[in-house]
């Protein structure tokens, strides 16, 4: 009788475990189901090489909202991974950028933009909230931006093509500004102009600690910074106002 009941007990509890596993397993695979957002690009619009001629780039340019695939963009990318389970690409975005550009003749000789790094949203709520207090802590550095220290020289920039430059300048992040070079692609729109720039970041380099859940759920220590704005002239005697 007694060894009924012992074999009975043992019966539901490996029932039992079985269950906690494959639930467990499910509720992992939707944590973990890679739905990062896809990386900001450019769409070239191949009907502008037939019906537009080339902007001229001298001038004051501001950035604007835009919309769609044009929409200012800016956020982070870096690779989670979870102990004995898998990895995952976590992507957070925001609308929250500012910036200016000065052009005079075909060189660009100024250049601002700044991101409202409290705003940054991901597909996952509790990662947004650890990150209001550790990694990038948006609480105590509510901001990032990129300023252009050196000229760059414009190359003739045809409607319908993208245009490769390299930028040197300075990118505040979390509170750390280093000199950095970066490769940005431009092409023109119908308003005016879109910028792609891809940074990548060592964490290390801006007294970023990758953070870490109990050691289970950890952060690579290196990822990258996206930008994608949209750039229109500034209205004619309206100053060109410094970002914060």
């Amino acid at each position: 009788m007694k060894a009924l009941t012992n074999n009975k007990l043992r019966s539901i509890l490996v029932s039992l475990l079985c269950l906690l596993v494959a639930g467990g397993a499910g509720v992992y695979w939707f944590m973990l189901r890679d739905s990062a957002a896809a990386p900001l690009a450019l769409h070239t619009d191949a009907s502008l090489s037939r019906t537009a001629s080339s902007t001229v780039l001298s001038g004051d340019w501001t950035v604007v909202a835009g919309a769609g695939a044009q929409a200012t963009t800016a956020g982070y990318r870096v690779k989670e991974r979870v102990l004995g389970i898998g990895a995952d690409t976590a992507t957070g975005r925001t609308h929250d950028v500012t910036g200016s550009v000065v052009v005079v003749g075909r060189e660009v000789t100024a250049a601002r933009f700044t991101v409202n790094m409290t705003t940054l949203k991901s597909n996952k709520s509790l990662r947004d909230d650890v990150l209001k207090t550790t990694a990038i802590d948006t609480n105590s550095f509510p901001t990032s931006s990129f300023t252009l220290t050196d000229p760059i020289a414009l190359p003739a920039t045809p409607p319908g093509k993208v245009t490769t430059v390299e930028a040197r300048g300075r990118l505040l992040l979390h509170g750390v500004s280093n000199r950095v070079s970066v490769t940005l692609h431009y092409e023109q729109t119908r308003t005016g102009f879109l910028l792609l720039a891809d940074m990548p970041i060592v964490m290390a380099d801006y007294s970023i600690k990758a953070p870490s859940v109990a050691g289970v759920v950890s952060v690579e220590d290196h990822g990258s910074f996206e930008l994608l704005a949209n750039l229109a002239r500034q209205p004619a005697n309206t100053p060109l106002r410094p970002n914060a």
